[in-house]
This record gives C-alpha cells, structure tokens and sequence, in this order.
C-alpha cells in the first residue's frame, strides 16, 4: 500500500470525523451550560427570559435525542440518493446552525432548536460516517479508521468540559462553530467513496477516487498492488447488480429475530446503564454528589473526559483480542459496582452522615463509571450490530436500531432528572445498576461471540 494512499486515507476519515468532534461538543456543552443557565439572574442573566427552568433544561437536554431520531431517519434515506460524500458534508450544515442559535439565543427555545440541530447531524452522521470510512480504507487500516468515530465524539465532549470550565458562556459557541464550518470548507474536495461511484455506474469515477485513496497515479503503480486490483474488478462487477427488495420472510428467520432482539436490547443497555446520561449532566451529577479533592465540578468533569478517552482508546486495542462478549461482560459488571457503590455514597448524605473522609469517592466511582462503560457497553453494541445481522436486512435494521437508540436516550435526557428529584440520586444510581446487571445476564445468556468469525460462521451460529 502506497504511503501517499494511507496518508490520504487518514485524512480523509480525520476531515469527516471533524463532525463527530462538533456533534460531541454539541453533546457536552449541556454540562457546563445548564446550570450556568439554571442560576443566571438579574444583571448577570444569559437570556432575557431569565434563569431557566428545570423543565425547560430538561428539553434542551433531551432535544437533541429528538434531532438524533429524526436525523437517523433522513441520513438513512439520502445517503444512498446523494452519496455518502455530499450526505456528510449536508450533516455539517445544522451543526454550524446550531452554534449560530447559541450565540443569538434570548430565549430557552433557541437553545432547544440549537440541540435539535445538534442531534440531527449527529444522527445523519453515525449513519453516514461508517460508511464513508469503510469504503475508502484498506483492508490492513480499516479496524483502526474505523474506531476514530466514537473517540472523535469523546474528543468533542472533553473540548466541551474545558471550554465550560476556561471560557466565558458566550465565548464558547464562537469557538464550536470554527469546527464545522473547517469541515464545510474542506471536505467537499474530496472525492466520493469509491463503491457509491460504481454502484450508481459511475465506473471511471470509481476508479479516479479508488486511485485517489490507494496513492495509485499510474499503471504500473499498479504492480504489486493485488489488493487495489481485486477492488477494481469488485467494483466493475459486484454493484452492477440492483439491490434485493426486503419481504416479510426475510425478518421472519430465527437469525433474524435473534439478532434484532440482541441488538435492540443492546441498544438499551448502552443508554439505561446511565454512562450517556451522566456524561450530559456531568457538573450537575458532581454538584448534587459533591465535589472531590478540592476540584470544582466543572475541572472534575475534565478529569472524567479524559478517562472516557483513554477509554475509548483501550477498546479500540481489545475489541479484537479478548472479543465483544467478553468486553461487554467485564463493562456490564464493572457498571453495575460503580453504579451501586456511587449510589451507597449519595444515599449516605441524604441520610446525613459525615462522608468527608471519603469525598474522594465521587470522582473515582463517575471515573470508574466512564472509563468501564465506554470499554464494552458505550461502544460494542455498535460493533455487534455491524456483525450479527442478516447482510440482507442490516441496512434497515441499522436504522432500527439508532432509531431505538436515540429514542431510549430522549428518555434518559429527559426524564432521568426528573427521578432524581423524586427518588434521589441514590435512587437514580441504583435504577442504572439494575438495567447493567440484567443486560450482564442478558449477554451472557443470549449473545454469542462474533471474535475472529466471518459473516457465514456467524449465520450459522445464529441459526442454531
């Protein structure tokens, strides 16, 4: 593989990751932001309206699960329509609106606006962007360009909390903005994946871009290069053909349901475990449980971001090593301590007992939480759902399945607070130990290991 190739490569997937950093800075800015909002009045007031409501946080919140759902949807129907290229580069647009509604906001609903947009390009994102990455990487790069789509989103989250914590409420979507509008300005001049170009016959343009991405500039650059000659005559035959129209019998088969019901109650265990919620309301999940080691919640927050990612890097090494089931395994039962130890904590203060010896507690237990959590739960739900499905039906159950997970994580933004009020945050921390602990049965009961097998093997398995 030519030098000048992997390089373009990484670039490329770097460039349209750049959404997933602006989506995660979108996603963390909440931290730091309600409760600023929450506490702002008279002549230090953000918005003309005042300091918001609880209720009114709660929708900024969990607006942006509402864009994410919509989002999924449009990203899954134009993606194949106007390529994966211009569907990415369409995603960057309502992240630079939704910045521009932050600055100019006066009111509590721009703010829900601006997280809506904020939703739907990270929706039309976590579609496109996998797919994007997939069909221009080589095969010996693909695992590791593949894996930079969650880790961009951590990145962004952690640029959130240290904006939150060094800069001023209005300084910080001036900053955000700078990065789609990078993106808008860069990425169209790259070239369109090259199985898209072949699938809509477009096969000397197919060839220009898979030229593009393997460095290949003439002939006899060629030579030695088995693999970019096997892709050429993939794509000069296999998307000749016209895609297979679904039936009912298609999602009546024991693989099919089985694997459905794994990934959507994966997709459950991913938000119900509490990691997503606790990352949106990091400053306020520290305040109410109170600060550690002298830091203040928003610079605790920081720490967290930065074990988050050092989490995800640690998957990325150990997703192909020890396997899916195992990693979620390990992530589920480490959940379900942390949750039920944090949550033993929270309910000691509410019975009042001196806790200061251990005020340390908060940070290790929400550190332990993030780090374990994005390890298996926070990221193998995604990868099991690009293996155990049927090829035939995975486009629709992809859909599904984000559709499902951004509807479970509206909940979670929007109601979870809500029960911390009325039970606690003890009772908030306990309610997430229980989902993590039945999703620990339900994968060691239910979910086979996809390790090392190819997609025939795993058919088999999950036809048994």
């Amino acid at each position: 593989m030519s030098r000048v190739g992997v390089l373009r490569q990484y670039m490329a997937t770097v460039l349209v990751n750049l959404l997933g950093v602006s989506y995660g800075m979108i996603s963390g800015w909440s931290s730091s932001a309600l409760p600023t909002l929450q506490t702002s009045a008279g002549d230090e007031r953000l918005l003309e309206s005042g300091a918001i409501t609880l209720q009114q946080a709660s929708w900024i919140g969990g607006a942006l699960c509402l864009g994410g759902i919509v989002g999924t949807l449009v990203g899954g129907a134009i993606v194949d329509r106007l390529g994966r290229k211009w569907t990415a580069w369409i995603a960057g647009l309502p992240l630079v609106v939704c910045w521009v509604l932050v600055i100019v906001a006066n009111h509590p609903g721009y703010l829900m606006g601006a997280r809506f947009l904020g939703g739907l390009a990270g929706g039309i994102e976590f579609v496109v962007t996998p797919l994007y990455v997939s069909e221009i990487a080589c095969t010996s790069h693909r695992g590791t360009l593949s894996s930079l789509l969650i880790l961009s989103c951590c990145l962004g989250v952690e640029f959130a909390y240290l904006a939150g914590a060094l800069l001023h409420y209005y300084t910080i979507p001036w900053v955000s903005v700078s990065v789609p509008v990078f993106f808008l300005a860069t990425f169209c001049f790259l070239p369109e994946t090259p199985s898209h170009l072949a699938k809509v016959q477009k096969l000397a343009a197919a060839e220009r871009s898979l030229r593009f991405f393997r460095g290949i500039r003439s002939e006899k650059d060629t030579i030695g290069e088995d693999e970019y000659v096997r892709e050429l005559q993939l794509l000069q035959s296999v998307h000749a053909k016209d895609a297979t129209v679904l039936s009912w019998s298609d999602f009546t088969s024991r693989h099919a349901q089985l694997g459905l019901l794994i990934c959507l109650t994966l997709m459950a265990l991913n938000q119900f475990c509490g990691c997503f919620y606790m990352m949106n309301y990091a400053q306020s999940v520290f305040t109410e449980s109170g600060s550690v080691l002298n830091l203040s919640p928003s610079l605790s927050v920081i720490v967290v971001g930065l074990i988050q990612l050092i989490g995800c890097y640690v998957c990325t090494l150990l997703v192909d090593r020890i396997g899916r089931k195992i990693l979620l395994l390990i992530s589920s039962v480490g959940l379900t301590l942390g949750q039920s130890v944090f949550a033993s904590y929270c309910y000691g203060q509410e019975l009042g007992y001196d806790l200061t010896s251990f005020s340390w507690l908060p940070l290790v237990c929400f550190s332990v939480i993030v780090f374990i959590g994005t390890v298996g739960v926070g990221t193998m739900p995604f990868v099991v759902l690009a293996e155990i499905m049927p090829q035939k039906i995975k486009g629709f159950a992809t859909t599904l399945c984000m559709v499902t997970n951004w509807t479970f994580a509206f909940i979670a933004l929007k109601y979870f607070s809500t029960l911390s009020i009325v039970f606690g945050m003890y009772g908030l921390l306990l309610f997430f130990a229980i989902c993590s602990l039945l999703g620990m049965l339900f994968v060691l009961l239910a979910m086979p290991e996809t390790k090392g097998k190819t997609f025939h093997e795993i058919e088999r398995i999950m036809e048994k």
